[in-house]
C-alpha cells in the first residue's frame, strides 16, 4: 500500500518527506523508514533547526509550509485536548491560510464547468476582485439578474486533486508512525486522519454547506437577534455555493469602544444563546464561530456564517454534556465522572477511584472563584485532557463542543466582559434535563429499547445455530483474561498434589493393611508368592512414592 501511494504522489511524497526534514524532523523520517526516499547527503537530514523555535512552534511552521490539507489537520488537531499536550494545542490555534487569490479567468473556468453558462450570462454584475480568499476558495461579490445582491464561493481550481493526494500520504505517515514510534498509540494518528478525511471532504462539497445553513436556519428562525443568509440552489453546486450578501462588519472589524455598554451586551447574549442552545438544544450547531464568521448587520442582529464546519452531537451525548453541566454548577465529584465516562469509551479497567480524586482536585483548584469569573470552554477543555490521561476515547463531536465553546467566549469577551457563558448554559442544561424527562421522550427511548430486544431476539436463532456449527468444526476461539489468573492456578496445583498425596497414602494403607490381614489369618507358614517379602516391598515404594510427592509439592511452593 505504501508503496503504491509512492508511485502515485512521488513528487508531493518527497516535498513533505523534504519539508519534515527542514523543519527538524529528520529524526522523526529515519525512525518510520523512509530516510531512503529523498537521495542527496544524508548527514544534514538529521540536523534539527533548534535555533529559538520550540517544537512546537516548528510543527505550526511545517504545516503552513505543506498548505491547506495540514493546515486544516492542525486545526482540527487543536479541538483535541484529550489527545496533545497544551502547549501545541496553544500553538496550532494559530494557524493561519496563507494564500493568494486565484484569477477571474479561472474563476470563469470553474463556473461554466459547474453551472454550464458563462459568469456574464448568469450575473448581471460579478466583482472580479475577491473580497475574501482562503485555501480552499474564494468569495466574490455580484448581482443576480433580480438586482439581489449575493456572495458566490467559488472553489480553488484543482485544489480537490491536490487534498486528495494529501490525504492518502497522510493515512500512511499516520500508520508508520503507529507503528514503529514508541507511545504514537497515545496520540491515535490513524483514527485522527480518519476523523480529519471525513470533515475536509465535507467541506470540499459546497451543497452540504448549503444543507447545514438551511438546517440551522431552520433552528433558529424563532430567535429575533439572529440571522442566517438564504442559499439560492439555483446557483449552488459542489464546487459554486451561492448565498445573500450581508451588510455589516464582522466582529473582528468592529470598534466595540464605539458601542454603548448595553448594545454590546446585547450582541454578546445573542451569540451566545444562539451557539449554546444549537450546542445543547438543537445538538446540531455551528462549530467555527470565530470573529470572522459573526457580522453585525443593522439594529444589532447578528448574523452566522461559513458552515462547512458544523457540530452534530446525539441525543445521548447532549443528555451526557447536561449532567456534565449540572455536575459542574453543583460542583458534585460524583456526577462529573459518570458524566465523562459516558461521553467516551474507557478501558474496562479503568481507574475509577483514580478519576474521581483528580475531579476532586480539578474542581478545588478551578471552580473556587465566583460563577460569572468562571471560563467554562476552558473547563471542559481541562476536563477533556485530565480524561484523556486515563485512555478515554472521547469522540471528536464532543471534543468540538469545547472548542467552540472556547471560541465563543473569546468572541463574547471582547463585547462584554461580565458576561459569563456557564450562566447561559446553566437554564439550558435544565431544560435538557426536562426534556429527558419528558414522557413522550421516554416513551420512545423504551420503544427503540424493545425494538433492539425483538432484533436480538429474532437473530438468536441463527447466531445460536453459527456457534454450535463452530464448536463441532472445533473453530471456536475464545480468550479469557482472569486477574491473578497464575497465582490461583498454584494454589490450585498445591490443593491437586495434596489430595493425590492423601488418596495415595490411603490407598496404600489400604492395600497393606489387607496383606497384613491376610497374613495374620493364613498363618505363619508361606508358601508361594506369598513367601515373597511382600510388606517391605510395599512400604519401600510407599516411601519413595511419599519422598517424590513431597519433593513436588515444595517446588510448587517455591513458584
Amino acid at each position: 500500500m505504501l508503496k503504491s501511494t509512492r508511485l502515485r504522489h512521488a513528487n508531493r511524497f518527497r516535498q513533505i518527506i523534504n519539508a519534515l526534514i527542514r523543519n527538524g524532523f529528520g529524526l522523526f523520517v529515519q525512525k518510520i523508514g523512509l530516510m531512503d526516499e529523498v537521495p542527496g547527503p544524508r548527514k544534514w537530514w538529521t540536523i534539527q533547526d533548534q535555533r529559538v523555535k520550540s517544537r512546537e512552534e516548528r510543527i505550526r511552521i511545517l504545516l503552513e509550509e505543506l498548505g491547506p490539507t495540514f493546515v486544516k489537520l492542525g486545526q482540527i488537531a487543536s479541538t483535541r485536548n484529550d489527545i496533545f499536550p497544551q502547549p501545541l494545542i496553544k500553538e496550532l490555534e494559530k494557524l493561519q491560510d496563507h494564500v493568494t487569490p486565484f484569477s477571474y479567468e479561472e474563476v470563469e473556468v470553474v463556473f461554466e464547468a459547474e453551472m454550464g453558462e458563462t459568469v456574464t450570462d448568469f450575473f448581471a454584475e460579478f466583482d472580479k476582485e475577491p473580497l475574501a480568499s482562503a485555501s480552499i476558495g474564494q468569495v466574490h461579490k455580484a448581482k443576480m439578474k433580480d438586482g439581489s445582491d449575493v456572495a458566490v464561493k467559488v472553489q480553488r481550481p484543482g485544489i480537490q486533486r491536490v487534498i486528495e493526494a494529501d490525504l492518502d500520504i497522510l493515512h500512511e505517515l499516520a500508520a508508520l508512525a503507529d507503528r514503529h514510534i514508541d507511545g504514537a498509540e497515545h496520540y491515535r494518528l490513524p483514527t485522527l486522519v480518519k476523523e480529519f478525511t471525513k470533515m475536509i471532504r465535507r467541506e470540499l462539497d459546497y451543497t452540504i454547506e448549503g444543507r447545514n445553513a438551511d438546517r440551522i436556519r431552520k433552528q433558529t428562525e424563532s430567535s429575533r437577534n439572529l440571522y442566517i443568509p438564504e442559499v439560492d440552489w439555483t446557483c449552488t453546486t459542489r464546487k459554486i455555493m451561492t448565498m445573500e450578501l450581508i451588510e455589516g462588519k464582522n466582529v473582528s472589524q468592529m470598534d466595540t469602544a464605539e458601542l454603548s455598554k448595553k448594545r454590546r451586551k446585547l450582541i454578546a447574549e445573542t451569540i451566545a444563546h444562539s451557539i449554546c442552545r444549537q450546542i445543547f438544544i438543537d445538538g446540531f450547531y455551528h462549530a467555527d464561530p470565530h470573529p470572522g464568521n459573526v457580522y453585525v448587520m443593522k439594529e444589532d442582529v447578528v448574523a452566522l456564517l461559513d458552515f462547512g464546519m458544523v457540530g452534530r452531537l446525539t441525543p445521548e451525548l447532549r443528555g451526557s454534556l447536561a449532567s456534565l453541566v449540572i455536575g459542574i454548577l453543583r460542583q458534585n465529584t460524583d456526577d462529573i465522572v459518570k458524566s465523562l465516562s459516558k461521553l467516551g469509551d474507557g478501558p474496562i479497567d479503568l481507574d475509577v477511584q483514580g478519576l474521581k480524586k483528580d475531579v476532586d482536585e480539578f474542581l478545588h483548584l478551578y471552580l473556587n472563584v465566583p460563577l460569572h469569573e468562571i471560563q467554562f470552554g476552558e473547563v471542559i477543555n481541562d476536563l477533556l485532557a485530565l480524561i484523556g490521561t486515563y485512555d478515554i476515547d472521547v469522540p471528536h463531536d464532543v471534543t468540538l463542543v469545547a472548542k467552540s465553546l472556547v471560541t465563543v467566549e473569546a468572541v463574547v469577551s471582547e463585547l462584554d466582559q461580565d458576561l459569563s457563558i456557564i450562566e447561559v448554559v446553566e437554564p439550558l442544561g435544565d431544560e435538557l434535563i426536562r426534556e429527558f424527562m419528558n414522557p413522550d421522550y421516554i416513551f420512545r427511548r423504551m420503544r427503540t429499547y424493545a425494538m433492539e430486544y425483538v432484533d436480538i431476539l429474532r437473530e438468536l436463532p441463527d447466531t445460536l445455530k453459527k456457534s454450535m456449527t463452530l464448536i463441532e468444526r472445533g473453530r471456536l476461539r475464545h480468550d479469557i483474561n482472569i486477574p491473578d489468573a497464575e497465582r490461583l492456578s498454584l494454589r490450585i496445583a498445591r490443593i491437586g498434589n495434596q489430595l493425590t498425596l492423601s488418596i495415595l497414602l490411603l490407598a496404600v494403607a489400604l492395600v497393606l493393611g489387607a496383606l497384613i490381614l491376610g497374613i495374620t489369618i493364613g498363618g505363619t507358614e508361606t508358601t508361594g508368592w506369598m513367601a515373597l517379602p511382600i510388606l517391605e516391598l510395599g512400604f519401600i515404594v510407599f516411601i519413595v512414592l511419599f519422598m517424590w510427592l513431597m519433593l513436588s509439592i515444595l517446588r510448587t511452593r517455591k513458584r
